[in-house]
């Protein structure tokens, strides 16, 4: 049993000091940036902190953490992404800016950047992350530190959290659950689930004569004229993940349309296509009303082109995709999320009576989930060194190598059973010796799951 005495506040505060310590040994990569081009400055200074009696923290969970764990180690983890010259911000202040947002459950981090510009509500957040008044964050700089980091700077980062968690005793990797949950990405989903790489420079060959025809043919007769009528362009969808038995749409990539001339506003779709002289006498000219072209070849020596579109059902995030889970508001139905599965192991501490992430690993959101037991796996051993002793998963990871990969590290799996459309029925499975004739007399007429079945009792 553990001594629960040595995780008061000043006991885990004197673990820490030494902890801190051994993590900065470990992360002594100079940040490469004069301290003259750092928009802000993460300082870590040791904040009183009080526990009412009830349980709340004093100034919230942002206080709690950043007076108790030193994140300068994240300059270290980071400094490879950064060059010498030009302004950026800190980015322990960036990172400490993400976690705060989560921390107090803000929904998005438009919400949490109106806060942090706010001189009374911000002012903490401010104080705790480094930002000076001056120079705020706005949501695109986020963006921006994300991509520059990527997952492998992130599951860095957060490994050394959890090694200063494990460091502390509060986790032992004795015990694991992995399990996955959907979360939407911020792109909009546009209807296509076949979509790839090709579709964001789809080629259509000569469009430029095409087009001219189109409309010399409504110039030849005013009466064929119909301002703001659409002219489409389509195209064949370039996907190749289309299923061999389903057919290909049809692709609008491109519309224009006819409407008076403005002299005020120079048209270059008019020169584009040739029309200029013609459009110019009719007192028209040619716009664009949907679609975005990505690329232009003009040959003059054959006289041909090649535009390419980017296709309007491709989302902004092509790496998310549509995953299915149980409504959360009715556990009858199911619900789409177009976004990402974030596949976490956590440690549980039975004697602590706690639950902490020790491994993270993001996927599209229709991936095969129970692939990345192993991945998961991997990664708490590469980072830490440790295998577990009990594995627990859901159905999802019911697969033999997931077995076999647990019981060849001297570990138990409890790996919910799926039945992958198998028979379930009493007869069924009394037929394969699966059932007992005492199971059987119990539940008659209905199977293992609960569902009617039309099979005769017989009994024993």
């Amino acid at each position: 049993m553990k001594n629960l005495a040595s995780f008061s506040l000043g006991n885990v505060i004197t673990k820490l000091n030494r902890i801190h310590v051994e993590i900065s040994s470990k992360n002594n990569r100079p940040f490469p940036k004069p301290r003259e081009f750092w928009l802000s400055e993460y300082i870590y200074q040791r904040r009183h902190i009080k526990i009412h009696p009830d349980g709340r923290i004093a100034g919230g969970l942002s206080r709690f953490v950043s007076s108790l764990v030193d994140f300068s180690f994240v300059r270290s983890i980071v400094a490879n992404r950064y060059s010498i010259l030009a302004p950026a911000y800190d980015p322990v202040s960036l990172f400490l800016a993400e976690l705060f947002r989560y921390l107090e459950k803000y929904p998005n981090m438009k919400a949490f950047v109106h806060v942090l510009r706010d001189p009374v509500k911000g002012k903490h957040y401010r104080l705790y992350a480094g930002f000076n008044e001056r120079f705020i964050p706005c949501e695109g700089t986020f963006t921006v530190f994300k991509n520059r980091l990527g997952e492998p700077l992130y599951n860095a980062i957060f490994h050394t959290l959890v090694e200063i968690v494990e460091l502390l005793g509060l986790i032992s990797f004795d015990i694991l659950a992995t399990d996955g949950t959907l979360f939407p990405t911020n792109a909009r989903y546009k209807g296509c689930t076949h979509f790839c790489g090709d579709c964001d420079a789809i080629e259509i060959k000569n469009i430029i004569e095409n087009v001219r025809q189109r409309i010399l043919y409504r110039l030849d007769d005013p009466k064929r004229i119909v301002l703001g009528k659409e002219i489409r362009i389509r195209a064949d969808c370039p996907s190749s993940r289309f299923p061999p038995d389903v057919s290909k749409p049809k692709v609008e990539v491109f519309s224009l349309c006819l409407q008076e001339a403005n002299p005020d506003t120079p048209r270059q779709l008019n020169q584009i296509f040739g029309l200029q002289n013609e459009l110019q006498k009719a007192g028209l000219d040619l716009i664009q009303k949907r679609g975005v072209i990505t690329g232009i070849n003009l040959d003059a020596n054959t006289k041909t082109d090649s535009f390419f579109f980017r296709c309007p059902r491709l989302p902004a995030d092509m790496d998310a995709r549509i995953g299915v889970r149980r409504n959360p508001q009715n556990p009858d139905r199911k619900q789409k999320i177009f976004g990402f599965n974030a596949v976490i192991d956590t440690a549980i501490d039975l004697e602590l009576g706690i639950e902490l992430p020790v491994a993270c690993t993001t996927i599209a959101g229709n991936a095969e989930e129970g692939k990345q037991f192993i991945t998961n796996r991997e990664q708490i051993f590469a980072h830490h060194g440790k295998n577990s002793k009990i594995d627990l998963a859901d159905a999802k990871y019911d697969e033999l190598n997931n077995y076999a990969y647990s019981r060849s590290n001297d570990a138990i799996p409890i790996i919910d059973y799926n039945p992958r459309s198998e028979n379930l029925s009493p007869p069924a499975l009394r037929q394969r010796g699966l059932l007992s004739p005492s199971v059987w007399l119990r539940y008659g007429e209905k199977d293992l799951r609960g569902n009617l079945t039309d099979d005769i009792r017989v009994d024993e």
